[in-house]
């Protein structure tokens, strides 16, 4: 997956998945987020936007290789997740099942269970497996680890 990662810095460019990224402080702009527009609106905003790009980008990557196994696609873009500094991704899908999705970030970018931070974290996953299993999911409980430094997600269908 590392081939799909590349800094140009002739260019001034960062594309992971073959898209322009730019590094922020994403924990100080979710602040900013719901100090301005208020938690549940600020979690709505960043849900649109983060399941948006999910779906985007794994109907880019299922046009590519159409025959990729779902666990192999999931490991691909917590991979890309891992490498754009998110946190260490790791997203488990049940065999044969459109059950629960369970994502783990260790070491994450931002800590809060509520509000913008929860949706950045998680919303683009729904996006994904929306798109690449064909019915929509949702974000269905997240919850943080301060000792063990790890964000847990589970998203299930709608």
């Amino acid at each position: 997956m590392r081939d799909n990662v590349a800094c140009d810095k002739a260019k001034g460019e960062l594309r992971i998945l073959g898209q322009r990224h730019v590094a922020i402080d994403i924990e100080r702009f979710c602040e900013h987020l719901d100090l301005m527009v208020g938690p549940i609106v600020a979690e709505v905003v960043m849900n649109q936007s983060g399941s948006s790009q999910g779906k985007e980008e794994a109907a880019s990557i299922r046009r590519e290789k159409p025959e990729t196994a779902i666990q192999e696609l999931l490991d691909s873009f917590a991979d890309a997740e891992t490498l754009s500094g998110v946190g260490v991704v790791k997203a488990t899908i049940p065999e044969a099942s459109l059950g629960p999705v369970d994502i783990e970030v260790s070491n994450p970018c931002v800590k809060r269970t509520t509000g913008a931070a929860k949706s950045f974290l998680f919303s683009y996953w729904c996006g994904l497996l929306t798109q690449l299993l064909g019915k929509e999911f949702k974000i269905d409980h997240v919850a943080y680890d301060r000792d063990k430094n790890l964000m847990k997600g589970r998203i299930i269908p709608r």
